[in-house]
């Protein structure tokens, strides 16, 4: 780690955490903050979708924090009704970051600064709007055709005339915010980064991959400062509809991550960012370090080996696997996932042994649901601030932890309470894996599939310093 990369800002918005001490809050007393699906999600609970599958039974959801002014974020007027106000939750999150790390969002002279923002434009406002004033209304005015055929021209132009003003008027801005380029685009003119600004998708792993594609800033030496993050907006029936096809979806009131018993997982709203610099930097600035980035691994865990892409962590970062005390794993609530998560940490840390150190393992999910998109960004913020507070913090408790991890021969063990986080090497300094897992590891109906694309990411505490 010859220039480490140092983690000196953070934000976030989750289910019922506005901000970054709220979020760690929630984790260390073992908040839920699962709730049943709210009107805008328009489910019909009880009820099964076009897959035949159930709607989730809770959510993770955002409700009001979701809500921006968008005037404090120096936007030049009043928001339209057909806008994309992702780009307002999106933008709060990076300037809330930016303050974190005592930065200006709106500095007077131009910053050598890099922005890598992951998002995926579902069906939101923006978007509906531009189609509901084309294709849905022409679709709209067919089908009255096919029911009153004779109706006059001038009756079928009166009914077009009061569909359209009863649509929130669109306008040209609203269409281009309503895609993802401008996410990036709009948040470095604001923050006057003059460096690479990029929004992307990788799934689950767009968190680790927006981290990623900071540290590769940084090490460049093209930017000195790098924002990095993701966001998963309020999910709609309409998105909700397509992904229970692909996942499924539990139908209990709570998420036990790496309990016995698991039937799906419970999705979840909101985002978290980062703000970067080299360490050298840092420690020149007299900056808060949460943590350091040791390495960022992405690609393909295959079939007959499920610990490929956290051994390249580890071997890449330098790191022996059991100096990591703590893993912010994948646990998503499906059952066949977390087998696989399992069995390739044990394949790396072995049987264990009197006297040999156990890791310790959790997941946020079952605090504020599986955020999708945003979810391995929830996991680096919750590892950083374990790092931070030198804790292991607690993980909902199961009642019947998985058999893989609740024997005598297993090196890992579940968090189901607070622990202070002690090293007594000073030479391994307290370090954590995050790991993520995309669904193309699972099928349908929850079975391991041949392959599926996987991140984990080292983080490292900032040494002390010795007086």
């Amino acid at each position: 780690m010859d220039n480490p990369i140092a983690i000196v800002g953070m934000s976030c918005r989750f289910a019922g955490c506005p901000n970054l001490a709220a979020f760690w809050d929630v984790i260390r007393n073992r908040k839920i903050m699962l709730t049943p699906p709210g009107p805008e999600a328009e489910l019909p609970i009880g009820q099964k979708g076009v897959f035949g599958r159930p709607y989730p039974f809770r959510i993770g959801q955002l409700g009001d924090l979701y809500a921006c002014v968008p005037s404090m974020q120096n936007f030049p007027r009043q928001v339209n009704a057909g806008e994309n106000q992702d780009l307002y939750f999106a933008t709060q999150l990076v300037f809330d970051a930016l303050c974190d790390a005592a930065m200006k969002p709106h500095p007077n002279e131009s910053v050598r600064g890099s922005v890598r923002i992951g998002y995926a434009p579902p069906f939101n406002a923006s978007t509906m709007n531009w189609l509901q004033h084309t294709v849905f209304l022409d679709q709209t005015l067919e089908t009255i055709r096919r029911f009153f055929p004779n109706a006059p021209e001038e009756a079928l132009d009166r009914v077009k005339a009061k569909l359209v003003d009863s649509l929130p008027f669109p306008n040209a801005a609203s269409f281009l915010m309503g895609t993802g380029y401008r996410f990036a685009s709009w948040i470095a003119r604001e923050c006057r980064f003059s460096g690479t600004a990029t929004t992307m998708d990788a799934g689950i792993l767009t968190g680790a991959a927006t981290l990623l594609a900071a540290v590769d800033d940084l090490n460049s030496g093209r930017v000195d400062v790098a924002v990095a993050g993701a966001l998963t907006p309020p999910l709609c029936r309409a998105y909700l509809e397509g992904l229970a096809g692909e996942v499924p979806f539990s139908q209990r009131s709570e998420l036990h991550p790496f309990a016995a018993e698991q039937e799906g997982t419970h999705p979840g709203e909101g985002g978290a960012f980062f703000v970067l610099k080299r360490r050298a930097d840092a420690l020149r600035d007299r900056d808060r370090i949460y943590a350091l980035v040791r390495t960022v691994a992405i690609g393909h865990n295959p079939e007959d080996d499920p610990s490929a892409i956290l051994s390249e962590a580890t071997e890449r970062a330098g790191v022996p696997v059991r100096t990591i005390g703590l893993i912010e794993a994948d646990g998503s609530g499906i059952g066949a996932a977390e087998k696989r998560e399992l069995d390739a940490i044990q394949r790396l840390w072995g049987e264990h042994k009197p006297g040999s150190p156990l890791v310790g393992i959790g997941s946020v999910k079952g605090n504020i649901g599986h955020t999708l998109r945003s979810a391995m960004a929830a996991g680096i913020a919750k590892a950083a601030l374990a790092l931070w507070a030198k804790v292991l913090p607690p993980q909902i408790a199961a009642e019947h932890p998985a058999d893989q991890i609740s024997n005598l021969t297993s090196s890992v063990y579940l968090l189901d309470a607070e622990r202070p986080w002690i090293t007594g090497d000073s030479a391994n300094p307290r370090r954590a894996a995050v790991l993520g897992s995309n669904f193309d590891a699972v099928d349908s109906k929850g079975e391991p599939v041949m392959a599926g694309r996987a991140a984990a990411v080292i983080l490292e505490e900032e040494p002390e310093e010795k007086t």
